[in-house]
């Protein structure tokens, strides 16, 4: 069975660190929503036994065990108990990485996803769940795929109408962040900012984009400007481009709303100023 996939990426409205569990894993609250910048996935499921060949385009990537395709592979077949079938895939990146766009994440939920139908919808979405969790947080809200409240540790999933008309603009500075960093700046914050999650879900509905932005925080990014240079940095000249700008997860990326009338004028501008930087528009999905 030949297959092809458009894996794509989230932004996070607004996000707030609840607490921290015995295990080390954070507790959170915040909102995400799938947006149209997507990684493309092909290749062929054969239905005799093997393993799984991953090729890509990104030499930074590994193709090993290493890689969260391996990972889900394995996780699926080790639990449904099933022969491993022998699959050939060609990964083409296009979200960028280390960036909190949950690229991984959405690749490994897609494979997931399409492991269960080719073996007849073996689990149920509720044991999807569970088996992607144990993989990545962030593999559950891409196994919906929907615009959503999402707590705990990306668990609990409450999907929320999304009707916000504006395009989005991202941007991906050269460095990226570990999210290890992110949340270990975060622990030493003293006042933090907490997002009005509601009155984003509020604003979302009603397609109020003004209520949306007065009310985004990301308590990471508050972490990290405490002492990361790189961000310190290009939050100053995110500035001066006299736009709002909210990071998304725990970074680097950046986004922005602009009307789709304003968007290829504001991609431009952006792209002029900051040339170094990857520019993309995109829509909620």
């Amino acid at each position: 069975m030949k297959f092809s996939l458009n894996s794509n990426g989230k932004i996070n409205i607004g996000l707030n660190v609840t607490g921290v569990l015995s295990n080390g894993y954070h507790l959170l609250d915040m909102i995400m929503v799938p947006i149209s910048l997507s990684d493309r996935i092909t290749g062929e499921i054969e239905d005799i036994s093997g393993t799984l060949e991953i090729k890509t385009n990104k030499a930074d990537i590994p193709v090993n065990e290493d890689n969260i395709l391996w990972k889900i592979y394995d996780k699926f077949y080790s639990e449904s108990g099933l022969s491993k079938r022998k699959i050939s895939l060609y990964l083409e990146k296009i979200i960028p990485h280390q960036a909190g766009l949950g690229g991984g994440s959405s690749n490994g939920a897609f494979l997931l996803k399409l492991l269960n139908e080719f073996h007849g919808n073996f689990f149920s979405q509720e044991r999807l769940i569970e088996i992607g969790k144990s993989v990545g947080a962030d593999i559950p809200f891409f196994l919906i795929n929907k615009s959503a409240r999402v707590r705990g540790i990306g668990e609990d999933i409450e999907i929320i109408e999304n009707n916000l008309k504006n395009s989005i603009i991202l941007i991906k500075p050269q460095f990226g962040v570990s999210t290890g960093k992110a949340y270990k700046n975060m622990s030493m914050l003293n006042n933090k900012r907490d997002a009005n999650i509601d009155k984003i879900i509020f604003g979302l509905k009603d397609n109020r984009v003004d209520i949306v932005e007065d009310n985004i925080e990301n308590h990471l990014e508050q972490g990290l400007l405490l002492e990361d240079e790189n961000i310190i940095e290009f939050r100053k000249k995110l500035a001066e481009l006299n736009m709002k700008f909210f990071m998304s997860g725990s970074g680097s990326a950046y986004y922005t709303f602009v009307t789709q009338e304003e968007s290829e004028e504001a991609v431009t501008r952006i792209k002029e100023y900051l040339n170094s930087c990857e520019v993309y528009l995109c829509s909620s999905l």
